[in-house]
């Protein structure tokens, strides 16, 4: 059976009554503000549907805090209620306005529920302090009541993906709704919004929360999420790390929070529960998503181990962040080759393969693994997606489970080396025999990822014809893929379909009938019969596009020939070593 909780108080009270009468923060490591629009609007439209039916309660649920030495609540749970509630009383405040004549409403708005002023200080002191991402933001436009003027042009260029979006968009959405409101009330629109505050300073009701130190605290919040508390994995591991740290100096615990913070914003466009597992994977072998918090509690016991795992996750977290562009800080130190095969890698969908990358290039970076054995395993990942997963369609779970051996095997320092990885992803490599097959019989599945295996093989014929030197294709040019045979019956291809009725359909999507040509080329070249193609491939400076035009008739032999000859090609291509 658990214990019992360690909890001092746990009163219910009204949201505004809450706010009026304490100070909050929310540590530099919780999570941003990510209450999106919806959210914002039914928060809105549930307090003014209680208000219009006279409910006499509204129940917003449990919210979690920690009382410091300075008498401020720390909050555990309950950020985006207490943000959203404040952003609502600062809405009210602006619609009221500084000359109100009712005893100055927005004045003693301000002061119970928003910020109040001291003596000799510039700026009120914040009823509320938010992360290191969202905190300038909310004490400039929420508590100061400043830079209102163009909040919409300003949601308007802010990216989606920025930390402070959601926090603009509901800050914007709630002055929005309050003009709203007064719009529709008219004249009876002050005495509605004097009810509301007076709804919500009394009768939209909390239940409080408090535990008397941080080490209960993270045991608490653990608890409540088995009890229903929406947490994320990458949630529950941040409180079991920090709940063992918090046995150690203050010091230490707040160069955590930093490193926390600082992981967070390394993130912010990327989903913090993928990291987690590619990350654990990376370190601890294949593991599914619900498994990782027990994972990470059997893992790390001690502080020296929480520190110690904040510090690495750091440092993968912008391994991670880095897989996404070849002109990320991290692959500077590395070759040309390497930035391309991460972009290569990118392209064609390198979620499978991330934890052996992560676990690599923390071993390069330790001096366990040879920058050119990186630049080869590199390579050998790439290889594996396009026999495995686009020529061959495999299935994922393959390349997952060996990769996540290797991934392992490699943290371990059991594999160091190309040849000692593709002892490990023998299954999805296949022989040359195998992959040969598959390409005999390859269609067009996906159009960007065959264009991508034409143009691959257009600059091995380019380097055999012209040279090292005449390898690449010119950077600007923009290449679409050609069906040779129509995917739709033209006129100018009835004789050859009335003597192989089956061709279009069996076909037209085979890779052996599938080229790369210009753009306005392949506009002009798309209906035409194969006398009327002939002229466009010949201009052509795209080689194996060149070389069609040497072909006398295009049939369905000739489909297969030259698929034949790009299978060959493509098995010379991809394969260790290339």
């Amino acid at each position: 059976m658990a214990s019992p909780l360690n909890v001092s108080e746990a009163p219910t009270t009204g949201i505004g009554k809450l706010i009026a009468d304490n100070r909050f923060y929310v540590p530099t490591h919780q999570r941003d503000y990510k209450w999106d629009r919806e959210r914002v609007e039914k928060f809105f439209d549930d307090l003014t549907a209680a208000l219009e039916r006279r409910d006499k309660l509204y129940f917003v649920g449990l919210m979690v805090f920690m009382r410091d030495d300075d008498g401020r609540l720390r909050v555990l749970d309950g950020q985006q209620r207490l943000a959203t509630t404040i952003i609502a009383f600062s809405a009210l405040r602006s619609w009221f306005g500084p000359d109100n004549s009712q005893d100055n409403l927005s004045s003693r708005l301000q002061y119970d529920f928003i910020g109040r002023t001291e003596y000799g200080d510039a700026h009120p002191t914040s009823k509320m302090k938010l992360n290191l991402n969202n905190d300038d933001l909310f004490q400039t436009i929420v508590v100061q009541g400043r830079e209102l003027q163009g909040l919409r042009d300003r949601l308007r260029r802010t990216n989606k993906t920025d930390s402070n979006y959601p926090l603009l968009d509901a800050i914007s959405y709630a002055h929005d709704r309050i003009a709203s409101i007064a719009k529709t009330q008219g004249e009876g629109a002050q005495a509605y919004f004097s009810n509301l505050i007076k709804f919500m300073r009394d009768q939209v009701i909390v239940v409080r929360l408090t535990v008397p130190n941080e080490s209960n605290a993270f045991k608490v919040f653990e608890t409540l999420n088995d009890r229903g508390l929406d947490l994320s994995a990458m949630d529950l591991v941040k409180n079991h790390l920090f709940g063992l740290a918090y046995s150690q100096s203050a010091e230490t615990l707040r160069q955590m929070e930093h490193r926390w913070s600082q992981l967070s914003d390394t993130l912010k466009d990327a989903k913090q529960d993928d990291f987690l597992k590619v990350y654990w994977v990376s370190r601890h072998g294949l593991a599914y998503t619900d498994d990782l918090f027990d994972g990470f509690k059997n893992a790390y016991k001690t502080a020296a181990e929480a520190e110690d795992a904040s510090q690495d996750m750091l440092e993968a977290a912008e391994h991670f962040a880095a897989l996404r562009s070849s002109k990320d800080v991290v692959w500077a130190p590395y070759s040309d080759r390497c930035r391309q095969l991460i972009d290569e890698l990118g392209f064609l969908g390198n979620k499978l393969i991330r934890p052996v990358v992560l676990a690599a290039l923390k071993k390069t970076g330790s001096g366990k693994i040879e920058p050119a054995e990186l630049e080869g395993l590199l390579w050998l990942l790439l290889v594996i997606i396009v026999r495995w997963q686009i020529v061959r369609g495999g299935r994922p779970g393959v390349i997952e489970r060996t990769c996540a051996r290797l991934a392992l095997a490699i943290w371990k320092g059991e594999v160091s080396t190309t040849d000692g990885a593709l002892g490990i992803l023998a299954e999805p490599y296949q022989t040359d025999d195998d992959f040969r097959q598959y390409l005999l019989s390859y269609e067009n599945a996906t159009s960007s990822k065959t264009r991508y295996l034409l143009r691959k093989i257009e600059e091995r014929e380019r380097t055999i014809k012209l040279g090292a030197s005449g390898r690449e294709l010119r950077p600007d040019e923009k290449l679409t893929l050609e069906h040779i045979l129509p995917k739709k019956s033209a006129v100018a291809w009835r004789e050859l379909v009335a003597s192989d009725p089956s061709i279009v359909e069996e076909c037209a999507e085979r890779f052996g009938n599938l080229c790369l040509l210009g753009e306005g080329r392949n506009k002009d070249a798309d209906q035409q019969g194969w006398d009327q193609k002939k002229p466009f491939y010949a201009s052509s400076d795209i080689v194996t596009t060149n070389a069609l035009a040497e072909i006398e008739t295009w049939n369905r032999t000739m489909i297969e020939h030259r698929q034949a000859r790009l299978a060959k090609r493509a098995v010379e291509i991809w394969r260790v070593p290339p």
